[in-house]
């Protein structure tokens, strides 16, 4: 799996000789690739406390992000399943965006099992599970870039038109990105295996790492994640929120501009923030496994640590999604109150008074709230 706490690249070391055989003419390094046994660092006091803290920080986290990702996804589906008949083009988007981290995060508590005793559910269940982890976080960040095409094309350029059409092309992109995630996610479910290269011999679920084909699919596999999974999606959003933000500068509602606006760049913003950090190490651990910066048992434990903290982060954002893109929205705002309404969370008093409320200081935003205040 690719859960760092326990990640697969940390048991093997890749040289360039086995991607390039003949730079091997050229390099003292061997061409097999290292056993976990063969790169030993010494052992240092207080090290099983580290273990055992990162244990604890990885099962705290996960847990977090368990539980509110699965809450505000959830709730985000049963919103937009209460209205399916009217559902617009971006509120298609957000539906899948919901169903990708819902997924994304059930696969959180198969993280800090293996974390804690190791892998023991089998071959299948690791390939299923690995692939479901990368296939939903391929999903996630792709369908991101597609709700920022789709308001760019509504607001820029006003698309609404045909409306039955666009949203069977929006059916139709929401199917290829899924199809496009599955076919990044091959590397893990034709390559991950289960090996007993963890602490204390324990078993983990991991890329092979044996012969060429292993390595050039970790290498595919790294390749993707940063350039499918975060570049792409980047360009794209900063792209057409830029020019959202420049369509909107024109416009003459004040209030509704500021909004948007903001909206806009908070949802940029927190993309690039939660992931940037772990993309960055990632690579900086690509190099380290490609024997393109020296290793160092100091760099070694630097980089686990910070890319378990880096990937808290990253996960986190699937727990930011429903905020960002619903929960900002009048119309959504609105259905979650009538929602809690009804499950008898909210006394009716209260109830009303929300609603009283939300109505006279949104009653100019509905008249556009497809178009700007929905991201």
């Amino acid at each position: 799996m690719n859960y760092q706490f326990t990640l697969d690249m940390e048991a093997i070391s890749i040289s360039l000789g086995d991607l390039f055989p003949d730079f091997s003419n050229y390099s003292n390094h061997s061409n097999e690739l290292l056993e976990p046994d063969e790169y030993l660092c010494p052992e240092v006091g207080g090290w099983a406390d580290q273990l055992g803290l990162k244990a604890v920080f990885v099962l705290l986290a996960y847990s977090a992000i368990f539980l509110l990702g699965m809450m505000g996804n959830t709730l985000v589906l049963v919103i937009l399943k209460s209205h399916h008949m009217s559902r617009s083009s971006t509120e298609t988007f957000l539906l899948h965006l919901a169903v990708a981290d819902l997924l994304l995060v059930l696969t959180l508590p198969f993280a800090v099992v293996e974390g804690a005793v190791g892998w023991v559910l089998g071959a299948f269940f690791c390939k299923a599970v690995s692939a479901l982890h990368k296939i939903n976080f391929y999903c996630s960040s792709l369908l991101l870039a597609c709700i920022a095409v789709d308001r760019y094309l509504a607001i820029v350029h006003a698309v609404h038109t045909y409306r039955h059409r666009r949203l069977l092309s929006v059916h139709a992109t929401c199917a290829a990105v899924w199809l496009a995630s599955f076919l990044c996610a091959l590397p893990e479910l034709l390559f991950v295996k289960v090996s007993n290269s963890g602490a204390n011999n324990s078993a983990t679920c991991s890329f092979s790492g044996q012969g060429l084909a292993g390595s050039n699919a970790w290498l595919t596999s790294r390749f993707l994640y940063h350039v499918g999974g975060f570049l792409i999606p980047l360009l794209v959003m900063s792209w057409c929120y830029a020019g959202v933000v420049r369509r909107l500068c024109q416009a003459q509602r004040r209030h509704q501009r500021q909004k948007a606006i903001k909206v806009a760049i908070l949802v940029t913003g927190v993309f690039f923030f939660c992931w940037s950090p772990y993309h960055v190490v990632i690579f900086l651990d690509t190099l380290v496994m490609l024997d393109a910066v020296s290793k160092s048992c100091q760099l070694n434990d630097h980089l686990a640590t910070a890319i378990t903290t880096c990937e808290f982060m990253g996960l986190a954002h699937c727990c930011l999604n429903p905020v960002l893109y619903t929960f900002v929205g009048v119309k959504f705002r609105s259905d979650l109150i009538h929602l809690l309404g009804k499950l008898g969370c909210m006394v009716p008093a209260a109830h009303h008074r929300f609603l009283s409320s939300w109505r006279k200081g949104s009653s100019s935003e509905s008249e556009n709230a497809t178009s700007i205040t929905t991201f």
